[in-house]
Parts: C-alpha cells; structure tokens; sequence
C-alpha cells in the first residue's frame, strides 16, 4: 500500500484543490482556511481528514490566525499537526480578482489604487504560513495576469520570497483543458520544493504532464485537430433537470456516457443541484437569437445597452466550455445557455464543466454556490498536480531513506 501524505489549503474555498487531491487515494487534507461561511461549510460537507473524519477549519480573515503564532499553531495542533514539518504540501490560491482583467478595470472605474486593497496582498500570507509550516512542497495558484501585472512586480517578488525561505519555485501558465477538465480556463501555477528535502532545478519541478493536448497546450483553435472533453463529455447525460431543491434525480438510461462522465458520476446514482431556472421572456428571446453565434449580430432590439462579448450565448456540445464565472447563474453574463434547452445551465452542469464530481454535495441555493464554482481550482486539474507531487515524494522520499540507511551502516560498522 502506497504511503499517503498530508495537505494544508489555504484559502480553500469549497474545496476545489482539496478535492482533486484527494481523488489520487494518495492525500489527505488535515486542516483548511476560508473566510466565507458557505464555502466553509460547503468544504467540510467533502473534505476529509487522515481519520476520515471531516477536515477542520478556520473560518475567518487568515491574516488574523497567522498574525498570533500562539493562536495558528493552537488551531493546528488541534488539527493534529504540532510544529513546523509534519505537512507534505501547503496548496491554495490567494483571492485573484484584482490582479484579473475585470479586477483592473473595476479600479480603474472606482478611483482605487489597487496597492491600497490589502486583498491584493495576501500572497504574503501564504508566505508567512510557508515560513511556519515549512512543508516538502508547495501549489499556488492565480489567474495568469498574476505573472504579469505590475511589470511582474508581484510575480518576481513571490519567487524571490520563496528563494529566501529555501524553496526553488517557478511559474506555469496552465490551461484546464489541457488536464481533462471540459473548460478552456488559464491559469498562473507556482509550484515550490523545500530545498532541505529535495533541491530540483526549475526544469525538474513536479509540474503535472499535459496530456490531452497534441500541440502541448496550444491556444485552443476550432479549426484545428484536437482532443480536449467537450461539453456534450461533461453534460450530455444528466437527467432533464427540476425546478425544485432538494430533490435527488436518478441518472437515466439511453444517453451515451463518455470517460469523462463515468468518472463524475456520483456512487448512489443521484444528481444533485439540478434545479433550472425560468427566463424571462427577454432572456428567452435573446439566447434564442444569439445561439452559439454573438449578440453583436442580432437585432437592435434585442440588444442591451452594454453586454460581455459571450453574453446570451450557448454552450457549444462538442467544444470545451469558456471559463466558468461566479456569474455562472445568469445567461447574459456570459456562455451560460445550454446547448439546446431554453434555460441557463444548473449548478451541476456548472460543476461538472468545473470537474467536480457528483457526489460533492454543495447547498440549495444557486446564488452562493455559483461564487463557490466559479471560485474554484477545477478539481480535476488539481488531480494531475497532485499525482506528479505523490510521483516526486515517492521518489524522493526513498532516496532520502536510502541515504539515511547508508550513513546508519556505516556509522555501525
């Protein structure tokens, strides 16, 4: 049997990253940080600890807990981890909004210097709970302009941070889809190794392999040949939905069921978080006029006076999704319309195009668990991830534990 290891997240949310590694059998998360209450609850509904018994967590601002050392490592070690290097690896991804495109513009509309939201800064919190944590090896992960933004001031000042606490650290630019996750969704990713345990070059850092691209990652062209899930992969088979909570369904027969929806389907053979929602009659005459094409193309008079350039747009069956927002919820604030039906997408279909499995249980209200979906690092992702970390503290691990025995022998003889 295969040793398992032990994960910390960080600002975890739902539990998107938790959840992916978990699904490798090699994981188990022993403590989380949230500051909101639903994707708190949300994250301990699924997440479980080396006991199998829900993970703890602190819920609130993570500034607070790490500020008083006396009160981070009370917590912790009421979560089972006593001191610094008992965890394999610190995950999580500081809140990404201001470093995005949107994130921008709103501060440039409102007049704040983005420099003065301390939110933009909690990157060194993650810091500081490395420094005390010390583990074996580190995932970090923000949207793409991260790397860029400020003239790679904030990116460069991270890998220097992390230089400085011992970790050799470097940055990918990852795509969803290029892990089997239905959804074209870029990403920056930090991956760091703690120099006292294994001291790779940036080349050798345990980046997950990209596997469902030919061109390796390539920007994602409908004129070329290519092998990325689908939205008929990720959906095609659910049962028609309800328009009630809190109502398991039953999966029907008939429907083709791709690799990718037997690996979500749930193990009691019931969908939940299915609930469709009525449109209004506007909504329906827009998504209907817009089908998969643009709303720029349709009559003036179906037309709202500002509008994102996917807005009332239908998801496409045989392509990825595009990225999947908090706004999931809403036809005209994105390709959020299924690819036949007059409605929007349920939170499960948005789950699914996020690679969350059915069996995760996420509350009756679609408001909030819209935020949580769209929040979330695509499990599935984070599975590829967490199979190249299992991968490199297998190995790396037994190299330390042959050195240790060789200097033991020899101390003996």
């Amino acid at each position: 049997m295969k040793k398992r290891y032990k994960v910390v997240d960080l600002f975890c949310g739902c539990g998107g990253i938790s959840r992916g590694f978990q699904r490798t059998g090699r994981f188990d998360v022993e403590f989380g940080v949230e500051l909101e209450q639903r994707p708190s609850e949300t994250f301990t509904a699924n997440i479980r600890n080396s006991h199998g018994d829900p993970s703890p967590i602190h819920q609130g601002d993570i500034r607070d807990l790490v500020r008083t050392e006396e009160n981070f490592w009370e917590e912790l070690k009421a979560a089972g981890i006593d001191g610094p290097e008992q965890i394999d690896v610190l995950v999580g991804g500081p809140p990404c909004q201001g470093f995005s495109r949107n994130g921008v513009r709103q501060y440039l509309d409102s007049g704040v210097r983005f420099f003065d939201d301390p939110r933009n800064h909690l990157y060194k919190t993650y810091l500081d709970a490395i420094e005390a944590l010390r583990p074996k090896l580190v995932l970090i992960e923000n949207v793409r302009e991260f790397l860029n933004f400020g003239g790679g001031k904030f990116s460069q000042d991270l890998l220097a941070r992390l230089d400085e606490l011992g970790y050799t650290a470097d940055f990918r630019k990852v795509c969803a889809a290029d892990y089997g996750v239905p959804q074209m969704r870029y990403r920056a990713l930090c991956v760091a190794v703690n120099r006292d345990f294994a001291n790779p070059s940036t080349d050798e850092l345990p980046f997950a392999p990209i596997e469902f691209t030919p061109g390796g990652g390539k920007q994602f062209d409908l004129l070329s040949e290519m092998s990325y899930r689908t939205v008929r992969d990720a959906i095609a088979d659910l049962p028609r939905p309800l328009y009630k909570h809190g109502v398991p369904i039953p999966y029907t027969s008939g429907h083709h069921i791709s690799a990718f929806a037997q690996q979500m389907r749930s193990s009691n053979g019931l969908v939940l978080n299915h609930v469709a929602r009525k449109l209004s009659a506007t909504s329906l005459a827009r998504i209907q006029a817009v089908g998969t094409g643009r709303m720029k193309h349709i009559d003036d008079s179906l037309k709202t006076r500002s509008f994102y350039g996917s807005a009332y747009r239908r998801l496409h069956w045989d392509e990825p999704s595009l990225t999947i927002t908090t706004w999931v919820y809403h036809v005209g604030s994105g390709q959020f319309a299924h690819p036949v039906e007059d409605r929007c997408v349920t939170m499960r279909e948005a789950a699914r195009l996020q690679s969350f499995d059915d069996d995760f249980i996420f509350p009756d209200l679609i408001n909030p668990v819209s935020i949580m979906i769209g929040n979330a690092v695509p499990p599935l992702m984070a599975q590829s991830f967490a199979d190249a970390f299992a991968n490199f503290l297998d190995a790396n691990s037994a190299a330390k534990y042959r050195h240790a025995s060789r200097t033991l022998s020899r101390a003996m003889a």
